[in-house]
């Protein structure tokens, strides 16, 4: 009976011991499902990522089958693929400023902000909307802060006048955008040269005007384009770009305006130019008569694919026996200048003031600035939307099906810096050598850049435009009375002797006066008399050239 007894015990106590270690077994499966740490250990369960609100253009060009633009592919594949759950704000294009005030206002502002306009990014800047990144990029950054350290010019572009950076940007290559281009058949008929100087150039407009270079009998061709970009360009060949350096000193450039519209003057007097000029807003009725042939120089641009299009193919369709090539500007008394040449560090990011998160921004911008993102966004999923080219190059498999699906995401590529994706970036990657006319527009882009980045020429203003200082709202003001001054050199160039450049620069200087136009001038030299040997000026735009 007593061993019984004991043996009872004995059985139960192993029960009890079991049950015990079965609990126990039970509990710890249930904190590994659940992911809750058992006492003294630590989790081992992946963290949650961060959500970040982030404002995105809305241009209205996502395809329907795409979705919209807060919701599509590539915000999929960013959520998927990068350090943050982004809730996507969509910002109408053409209204953004109004849109992103509204909502700082309003205090729903997102965290990251994605914007091209300089002063309004200043402005948030003044009323302390955004934050200042330079301990954030120290402390917490990875891509991008490698990117600084690389091209130490991109903090000059970022900082602002209390010493601090508060945005980020993208870094390209700099090339010729625009080019000065010239039909060499036609010098070749007339037995002439290329234009050296600007008053050769006059003499070659002349002569493609009343010569009859296209040999059809009539008197129906024009030697240059004074509306759009060339007449802007003939602008550059006299440095009349509002701002000069003289003495060492930013003062207003009247010589040079009153020099470029004498020279339109005479190409509008003389007839070597469409009459009708002024009504030609855009330049798209000077685009229409060059590539019918009937321009013979004109400034088109060689930076985007497109512009084989606009500027050399459909001017070959037309026209099959031209010939064209791209030149340096002709030299003026003021000296021999750049054409346009994009902007090789362009800031388009800041963070709100306000972001609960600094960090998950700061990985945010990292990842958009990486060379995963990157290439994704811009060539698409290898194998699925691209293949590498006999270049080496990602190229589309489909290209209509590419511009469905990827060539769209621009505005998701705003910190995609192309300097460090190489060439594959570059409209010469997307040409085919082995077609005859996209070999010579390839050999038009070398002209090109060449002619604008030639050492015997500068770049005509003390810097790009987006790097110069923003205006105070009482200077805006007087800045936008002034602009009337175009409209009154406009009225010279079409009213033959009964109104004169020197009417027009005396009429010109009183409006100034009398707007407060010495108050630009004293801010603009305060400004150039404390920055020049700190900002972001056409020096350091030259350390974007790959060699």
């Amino acid at each position: 009976m007593k061993k019984r007894y004991v043996k009872a015990v004995l059985v139960l106590a192993g029960l009890i011991a079991c049950t015990a270690m079965t609990a126990a077994c039970s509990d710890s499966k249930t904190e590994e499902k659940s992911g809750a740490a058992a006492p003294g250990s630590e989790s081992t369960a992946p963290k949650a990522k961060p959500t970040l609100s982030i404002s995105m253009y809305d241009r209205g060009n996502v395809p329907q089958e795409m979705g919209t633009i807060d919701n599509n592919r590539w915000t999929k594949w960013l959520n998927e693929n990068g350090p943050v759950n982004g809730k996507y704000v969509p910002i109408p294009r053409g209204e953004s400023v109004q849109k992103l005030n509204l909502l700082f206002a309003s205090g729903d502002a997102p965290d990251v902000v994605f914007e091209f306009d300089t002063r309004f990014r200043d402005q948030m800047y003044q009323q302390k909307m955004i934050m200042p990144v330079d301990d954030l990029i120290e402390n917490s950054s990875t891509d991008y802060k490698q990117l600084l350290e690389k091209y130490p010019a991109i903090k000059k572009a970022a900082t602002k006048p209390d010493g601090n950076m508060y945005e980020f940007g993208r870094v390209s290559p700099l090339v010729g955008f625009q080019a000065l281009l010239i039909r060499t058949d036609w010098l070749d008929k007339l037995g002439l040269q290329v234009p050296e100087t600007t008053e050769e150039l006059f003499a070659v407009a002349k002569a493609f005007t009343e010569q009859d270079p296209d040999d059809n009998g009539a008197n129906d061709t024009f030697g240059i384009a004074l509306s759009g970009e060339t007449g802007g360009t003939i602008d550059t060949m006299f440095r009349n770009v509002t701002w000069v350096v003289e003495d060492g000193k930013l003062v207003r450039g009247w010589k040079q305006l009153n020099a470029a519209n004498e020279f339109k003057k005479r190409l509008y007097d003389a007839g070597l130019v469409d009459k009708d000029f002024l009504a030609d807003k855009n330049g798209q009725k000077a685009q229409q008569d060059w590539n019918n042939g009937k321009i013979g120089i004109f400034v088109g641009r060689t930076i985007d694919l497109v512009n084989f299009n606009q500027y050399y193919e459909q001017l070959k369709t037309n026209v099959p026996s031209a010939e064209v090539k791209a030149i340096k500007l002709p030299k003026s008394e003021f000296g021999r200048f750049t054409i346009g040449v994009n902007n090789p560090v362009q800031m388009t990011t800041v963070i709100n003031s306000k972001v609960k998160d600094p960090e998950a921004a700061m990985a945010y911008i990292d990842f958009m600035a990486s060379r995963t993102a990157g290439e994704m966004l811009r060539f698409g999923q290898e194998g699925e939307d691209s293949v590498k080219g006999s270049n080496g190059c990602l190229q589309p498999i489909d290209a209509e099906k590419f511009n469905k699906e990827v060539s769209w995401n621009i505005d998701f590529q705003l910190l995609l810096s192309r300097i460090e994706l190489g060439s594959c970036t570059d409209i010469q990657s997307q040409l085919d050598p082995s077609k005859p006319l996209e070999q010579d527009f390839l050999r038009l882009i070398q002209e090109n850049n060449e002619a604008n980045l030639s050492p015997d020429v500068e770049f005509p203003a003390i810097t790009h435009g987006e790097h110069m200082p923003t205006l105070p709202e009482d200077l805006s003001v007087i800045n936008t009375s002034v602009s009337k001054i175009g409209d009154i050199y406009n009225k010279a160039l079409v009213s033959g002797t009964s109104y004169t450049i020197e009417q027009a620069y005396a009429e010109a200087l009183d409006l100034w006066n009398k707007s407060g136009g010495d108050k630009l001038e004293t801010f603009y030299a305060d400004w150039y008399g404390n920055n020049s040997e700190k900002a972001f000026l056409a020096r350091d735009m030259w350390e974007f050239v790959v060699k």
